[in-house]
Order: structure tokens, then sequence, then C-alpha cells
């Protein structure tokens, strides 16, 4: 699913076990973890020195899959697949500014704070799937995939803009408060009747869009190969069960004017906070509308250059040369994997190392840099016997003596059949 054009082994038909194919979670962020908040230290002393640490730059995200279904099966030289499976994720940035106000006030603070750091999308989707993999030589595999995506639920606020400012009076007694240049907006699809939402109508949304991979691997001799991906060119045109809500304008607030009502003449009680209300509302006044609009999927792109070597090669045909046979059970490699959502960079450069023991046991090593700041450690075990294939992935080893220092976690597992 990585590489649509990758050198696959030629197998006549495989089968993904409903549900198990392949399960996979990633969750992370850029700058805390739990040690950070409990620890031996006092706790709000603790919420103040990460509060301190992190910048509007700062992002926490997740992403989860899930193969429903996946076929696979040759033709000549072409191997086609089909599936389906079930993806959420998610990226939202840390609004510095915002979390200082609500933890500490704005009393005493003489500062503006900005109300575009507010930025994150979140999209649930299910994704139908058909892939051609073709090899064009002895040396040369290209492939492609259209996909249909089908969704119901997705939360995006991108690109807002606005100011809150908080300034003494002249008097030093109050605060004069003011929104400038505010321009909020937030778009979601299926929140409103998020109690109705089934497993069926989860599975088949009521919104649809379009994608494409491509894919391609190479072999400059027995030993070398390169391979190459972009995956999810594609978006989501959301229009049914959607919302848009959207704030703009200036207001500007110095204190309730405190007056007392004349009850001998039949005056009421003066309603401050009701007309404080009615001022913000007409001064910031919110549109909420049911426009449609276009989720543009992150596009992911990877490349990678292995070098096969060791002792005698396995008769496969997977990772095949000229002559069909691997150049040795050993391999060294280099993946790089890069991804922008919500205007967050994601990337990965990963070393690895894999070797295989008696045609059944494919194990790997791997080290790495990627956006969540500290090197990742990362193993792989494969187990290839008779019809069956089975895996396991793991990253953040590093962290598991204690793993409330891990700023991310991921998991993978996977089992299929071989025919």
């Amino acid at each position: 699913m990585l590489n649509p054009g990758v050198a696959y082994e030629k197998t006549d038909f495989h089968v993904g076990v409903p549900g198990l194919s392949n399960i996979y979670a990633s969750a992370g962020n850029t700058i805390l973890n739990v040690d950070n908040f409990f620890n031996n230290n006092d706790f709000n002393a603790n919420v103040a020195l990460a509060i301190n640490r992190i910048s509007p730059k700062d992002f926490v995200a997740f992403n989860q899959k899930l193969d429903l279904i996946n076929v696979g099966w040759s033709n000549g030289d072409r191997y086609f697949t089909a599936g389906v499976y079930q993806e959420s994720d998610g990226v939202s940035n840390f609004p510095k500014d915002l979390i200082e106000l609500a933890y500490f006030g704005n009393a005493g603070q003489n500062r503006s704070y900005d109300i575009g750091q507010i930025n994150f999308r979140a999209n649930v989707q299910s994704v139908f799937h058909f892939g051609i993999n073709e090899q064009v030589n002895e040396d040369l595999h290209l492939g492609a995939r259209v996909k249909l995506y089908s969704s119901s639920v997705n939360i995006r606020s991108v690109r807002n803009s606005g100011q809150f400012n908080s300034r003494e009076s002249g008097s030093g007694i109050l605060l004069e408060q003011s929104i400038s240049n505010l321009n909020l907006r937030f778009d979601s699809t299926g929140l409103e009747d998020a109690d109705q939402l089934s497993t069926g109508n989860i599975l088949i949304g009521s919104n649809f869009g379009l994608g494409l991979d491509f894919g391609l691997s190479y072999f400059f001799d027995d030993r070398w190969e390169f391979t190459g991906s972009i995956l999810d060119l594609g978006f989501i045109r959301f229009n049914k069960n959607t919302r848009r809500d959207v704030s703009r304008g200036f207001f500007e607030y110095e204190g309730l004017g405190i007056q007392f009502p004349n009850f001998a003449a039949g005056d009421d009680l003066i309603s401050y906070y009701q007309n404080l209300g009615d001022d913000i509302e007409q001064d910031l006044p919110t549109e909420t509308t049911a426009d449609p609009y276009t989720y543009v999927q992150p596009t992911k792109l990877n490349a990678g250059l292995s070098y096969n070597f060791g002792g005698e090669g396995s008769w496969c045909e997977c990772r095949v040369n000229s002559r069909g046979k691997r150049a040795g059970n050993q391999t060294l490699s280099l993946h790089g994997f890069s991804m922008v959502s919500a205007g967050n960079f994601f990337y990965s450069i990963t070393g690895m190392y894999e070797r295989s023991f008696w045609k059944t046991v494919y194990a790997k090593v791997s080290l790495g840099l990627d956006q969540f700041n500290k090197p990742n450690y990362g193993a792989g075990l494969a187990l290839d016997v008779w019809k069956i294939n089975l895996f396991v992935n793991v990253d953040r080893l590093n962290q598991f003596s204690n793993i409330y220092n891990a700023e991310a976690l991921t998991y993978q597992f996977g089992l299929n059949l071989k025919f």
C-alpha cells in the first residue's frame, strides 16, 4: 500500500484476513510527554513549564488505518489489487497564546493574543481502491492505484486570523480589551447528527471524493534498487450534513458601566451581561451556513534506496533481478517520507538493516529521525510459512524503558494468505 509500483512477490493470488491484514496506529506530538506533567515536582509548576516550552508551530497528530478487505491476483506481467480500508487522521497546532490566556488569565497582562494560532483538521474516511502493477522490463516496475474516498465525519479550522488585545486603563483599575481583525472559520460535517452515526454510514459515507497513487521500482543491478511513490493525490467534496461557522469583525470592551435602576419609577433590573452579549453579537456576528467545501487529502511522498548483500540469495521472486534470484540475504536501505497537513510538515529519514533466515523469518532494525524530534529506534519481524505471511512493526523502542518519556508511539500488525 505504500508503493503501488513496488517489485512484488509474484504470487498467483493473495488475500488479507479481513480486519487483520493491516492494523496501523500512530500518535504523537512534537514537544510534550506524560512525564512533563506527572513527576515528583509540583503539578501546577509542571503545567507552567510545559506551556512555556511549546510554540505555535508545535502540533499533535494521530493516524489510524484498518484494512477491511485486501486481495490481489496476477495476470501475465501484471498484478491487480483491490480492497477497502478505514482511516482516521488528525492534526492540531498548540495555540500557545490562547492556552496562556486560558491558564494564566489576562489580569495585569498588557499584551496581544493571536487568535490565528487556532489551526486543526481531522477526517474519518473509508477508501475503496483498485491498483495495477506492471513489470515493464527486467529492471522496471510501474504501478498506479485509483481510490474512491467516502466520509461522513470531518472537521477543520485553518487560515484563521485575529487579535485579542488586553491593556490596563489609565487608572490601572480596569482592563481595556478588544478583538481586532477577527476572521475565524470552522467547517464540519456530521457533528450535528453524530448521535445518529452507525458503523454502516461511517463505512459508506454520504460525501465522496477521488484520489490517485503512483509508484515505481527500478533495479540498477542485482543489488541496488530504487523505489518511489506519491500517494493520495485527491480530495473529498463535502456537501451533505455540512456546517460552516464564520465570525468576523472588531469589538472594544472597556468594562461594564454600573447603573442603578430607579425602582420607584418602575425601572427593571439592568441585565448587564445580556447587554454585553448583545454587543458582542452585533460587533462580532457569526454567520452559519450549510455551504459545501473541499477537503484536500494530505499528499505523501516516499523514496527509498536499498542494497542487497550477504550469503547466497534464496530462489524467490521477491526483489528480483533479471535472473529471478535475490542477491543476498541481507539488505541495507535508506527511506525518506514527507507530507504536509494543516500547514505542518511531517517527515522521516530512516536507515534500515534487514536479514532473512531460512527463507522463513525476516527481521529488521531501523534508526531514524522525524518530526517528533528524537531519534527513533524501530524493529520489525515477519514470518513467511507455507501460505501464511505475518508481520509486526514497532518503533520508539528507545522509549520502552519509560514510555512516559515518549512523545510518539507507532505499531503495525498484519496477517495475509498467499497462493
